[in-house]
């Protein structure tokens, strides 16, 4: 009669049941982390250089400047981590230089939390206005209300039939040519490039802002310009990833590029055309307050007017009222999404 006889474990693995856990980790070397520590060195004494606050740290026996503490404290941490967790040399370096790169941007603008707590009391009239919202001046500005929202209806209206068309015309998939292709491509990372209020503050300039009676035109404009970077770019993707069947199907019977386009691209990308849309349009509502500001009319315009009387409680009522109707299109543009995707 044969006996059964469990596997033994292969060399420079642990056995079963020989009570020995998954092997460790091997520790990074020990010449690298002390590198790693004169990085670290190196830093602090950067730290100290480029500090320009004049608060210390005292610790009874001597006293320290207290920023380049705590960035010291950081790295000793970071370090201390690193050595915990077995990370190898390069990542650490890679952390170092991050904070080291943070530090810099940071000390570059003046970057400092001392207004935190050395200008609360400057901060109290208008927490005390924020936290009496005045919900009848809701009502007031109805008229606010509507030019933001008939803006935002305009604007991705017009900014995504552009941004499909150029959307169609930047893919290699549909279409003429390359040179085309190219060309469109360029021109779509261009739009892009300016963000929505570099829009805004253009066509203000150009048009007329809200004391010149075209504000609302220009913040259409603004945002249209806005959708189309937004449009063409997601659009341009999805067109890229169609299936290449329906295409070879349209090219073997004959279609030429316009009803190869027609049939075999649009029904595929559309679903996801209409919910980068929907997307837009909410974006479009939060990017009107911003754009009003800058004299687009809407209202951001109504916000700017109050914020320069100081009536913080009519601005904490447009702020509330405001997240209320975000929220609300974001539910039903979420809601029609799911349906179409």
């Amino acid at each position: 009669m044969s006996t059964v006889t469990a596997p033994s474990a292969s060399p420079g693995q642990p056995s079963a049941g020989s009570g020995i856990g998954r092997p460790e980790k091997p520790r990074p070397g020990a010449a690298g982390y002390l590198g790693l520590v004169a990085v670290a060195v190196l830093l602090v004494l950067f730290f100290g250089w480029t500090s320009t606050s004049t608060l210390m740290l005292d610790l009874g026996f001597t006293r320290l400047p207290l920023y380049p503490g705590i960035g010291a404290l950081v790295l000793v941490g970071v370090l201390a981590l690193g050595w915990r967790t077995g990370a190898g040399e390069l990542p650490m370096l890679g952390a170092l230089a991050v904070i080291g790169v943070t530090w810099w941007g940071g000390s570059g603008i003046g970057f400092t939390l001392t207004p935190l707590w050395e200008d609360l009391r400057r901060a109290e009239p208008v927490l005390q206005g924020f936290m009496s919202p005045n919900w009848g001046f809701i009502w007031r500005v109805s008229d606010a209300w509507l030019v933001t929202l008939a803006m935002a209806v305009v604007a991705t209206t017009v900014g995504c039939c552009i941004g499909l068309f150029l959307a169609m015309m930047a893919s290699p998939v549909s279409s003429p040519n390359r040179g085309v292709s190219q060309f469109v491509k360029a021109l779509n990372s261009v739009i892009r490039s300016i963000p929505d209020i570099g829009y805004g503050l253009l066509f203000v300039a150009l048009l007329g802002g809200t004391a010149g009676g075209a504000g609302p035109m220009a913040g259409v404009m603004a945002l249209v310009m806005f959708n189309i970077g937004i449009i063409a770019k997601l659009t341009g993707e999805t067109i890229d990833a169609v299936d290449r069947g329906p295409l070879e199907a349209a090219d073997a019977s004959g279609a030429n590029l316009l009803q190869r386009d027609r049939i075999a691209v649009v029904p595929q990308i559309l679903p996801g055309y209409l919910s980068y849309s929907l997307y837009v349009f909410e974006l479009n509502i939060r990017a009107s307050v911003v754009l009003g500001i800058v004299g687009a009319g809407g209202i951001g315009s109504t916000i700017s007017v109050q914020l320069s009387r100081f009536a913080y409680e009519n601005i904490s009522a447009i702020m509330i009222a405001l997240v209320v109707v975000v929220l609300a299109v974001d539910y039903l543009s979420l809601t029609i999404r799911r349906r179409l995707t």
